[in-house]
């Protein structure tokens, strides 16, 4: 049997299949159902929800700090805020302990980055909207030393017709489009609730990462020379908040398209869901032990197992998903990587009910995609996904830390593609994707070849139709990268693609 490399397994699926975000997820049908919780009546307000979401996706403060959004800020929660926003920022753990829970951490952690002593009693002070201000931006110059300090004019509140008169911390985040007021009052003298608080804080983490040209660049490109712009944008299934935010050009193309283009549609797969379920699982009585060999149905049902998956589950699925659902369950166990944050969730999430949302394949087509494929390819996948890290080639080997030799492949995989989607290093990301050579013609034909040529046709239709539309097309970046992905497609047609980073 021909194997595919386990690297190259990993690499071809969670760049170029978006089924992989969301295989059928055992722990949630065996789950009993809690029960529902007590509605909160503390809620957010309107004017801050997106801001609030997008600090979530961040990940920068505890889900605990998403509570009490009226309540009165303290100086130990904006200076917890400061610490997670500094640690997530730089990478840099200055706490020697969770400072949510250590108040010697905490002190000792605001000492290391603001030079200040914090003491017991500041705690439980109420922070004003002046106090916040001030520490975020000392926040900023302490992750970005060289940030432009700049200011554009300023203009006028009723209780600061003059600005200049105010700190350079107020000025800076006034000019910025950070601080907006309220009812066109700045009211830095007042207590800043915990909902001002986190909203500034996203608000602030967005900014320095535009300025400081660290948000995430993506593999984008802009097509033109057709009767349309086409946006393309290699998607990453299953990512982390480390691709958050992406830039604002890529942002801001989005905003501008009329149509969203992507492989599955997400938010509508109720019926393909039930279809992929179907077919993932043996309807006549086969079980996975009959069409795989003993040696690898004990490997694999020992690793089932490890996940607490019963036997009369993983049994009755077929080779392929089986492969699929081992992927998932190690990135989940083992990494905060998730379909949710995936790059092709993130824009259908923001595209709902704004903007059309098109699908290019299907649930359905990718089911019978991998359906389809040999018994001998789909257990092929099973043996890549089940074979131990130190089966991989020399040159994967070379490249490995300790760190990653105690990671799933899955893991160690992802962390590649997100370091050059993150950086816009197309070179890295072709390299990565680079064809396995010793992978069989029907994996490297039907998985590749054939999808790139339907999805370039498709947008093909796009550049050339008489909507006068911007598409806004999001695939797996394995689809778009190579000399036979997308972009070349189009380059040899005679259409102009420029990278946008």
């Amino acid at each position: 049997m021909k194997r595919i490399s386990k690297k190259f397994m990993m690499l071809s699926m969670a760049m170029m299949l978006t089924i992989l975000s969301f295989t059928y997820n055992f722990h949630l049908s065996y789950a009993t159902t809690p029960e529902p919780e007590q509605q909160q009546v503390d809620q957010p307000s309107l004017w801050s929800v997106d801001d609030l979401q997008m600090l979530g996706i961040y990940d920068i403060v505890n889900p605990s700090m998403f509570s009490g959004f009226k309540r009165d800020a303290t100086q130990k929660d904006m200076y917890i805020a400061g610490v997670k926003f500094y640690e997530k920022y730089t990478g840099e753990h200055v706490a020697t302990n969770d400072v949510t829970s250590d108040p010697v951490a905490l002190q000792n952690a605001v000492y290391k980055i603001f030079n200040i002593f914090f003491l017991d009693s500041d705690f439980v002070k109420t922070a004003t909207r002046q106090d916040v201000v001030d520490m975020m931006y000392r926040l900023m110059k302490a992750v970005e030393p060289e940030l432009n300090d700049v200011t554009a004019e300023n203009p006028s509140f009723d209780d600061a017709s003059d600005l200049s008169q105010l700190k350079p911390s107020v000025q800076y985040l006034v000019s910025k489009g950070l601080l907006k007021g309220s009812n066109n009052n700045l009211n830095l003298n007042k207590a800043c609730t915990r909902e001002q608080l986190l909203v500034l804080l996203s608000r602030v983490y967005y900014f320095t990462k535009q300025e400081s040209e660290t948000a995430a660049k993506g593999a984008f490109w802009k097509v033109s020379g057709g009767k349309n712009t086409v946006y393309l944008l290699g998607s990453v299934h299953l990512a982390d908040s480390r691709i958050y935010p992406m830039n604002d050009d890529m942002l801001e193309a989005f905003d501008g398209s009329d149509v969203l283009a992507v492989e599955v549609n997400l938010l509508d797969i109720a019926e393909g869901q039930n279809y992929m379920q179907e077919k993932m699982f043996y309807q006549d009585g086969t079980t996975i032990d009959q069409v795989i060999s003993e040696e690898l149905y004990t490997q694999y049902a020992k690793k089932m197992e490890s996940f607490s998956i019963p036997k009369q589950m993983y049994d009755t699925l077929k080779p392929w998903s089986a492969a699929f659902t081992i992927q998932n369950l190690d990135a989940q166990a083992n990494s905060d990587y998730s379909g949710g944050l995936g790059v092709d969730a993130y824009f259908m999430t923001k595209a709902n009910q704004i903007k059309p949302i098109i699908e290019i394949e299907g649930l359905k087509f990718q089911t019978d995609l991998l359906d389809g494929f040999s018994a001998e390819l789909q257990e092929g996948f099973l043996v890549s996904v089940l074979a131990p890290p130190s089966e991989e080639t020399p040159e994967d080997s070379e490249t490995n830390t300790d760190e990653d030799e105690a990671k799933p492949t899955i893991v160690t995989t992802l962390d590649q593609i997100l370091a050059t989607w993150i950086t816009g290093d197309i070179e890295a990301l072709d390299a990565l994707i680079a064809l396995d050579v010793d992978a069989t013609d029907e994996f490297n034909t039907k998985f590749f070849f054939e999808r790139n040529e339907h999805m370039y046709q498709t947008v093909l239709e796009y550049l050339e139709d008489d909507t006068k539309q911007t598409y806004f097309v999001v695939v797996g970046a394995g689809h778009m990268i190579s000399d036979k992905g997308i972009v070349k497609l189009l380059q040899d047609k005679g259409y102009t693609v420029d990278q946008i980073k």
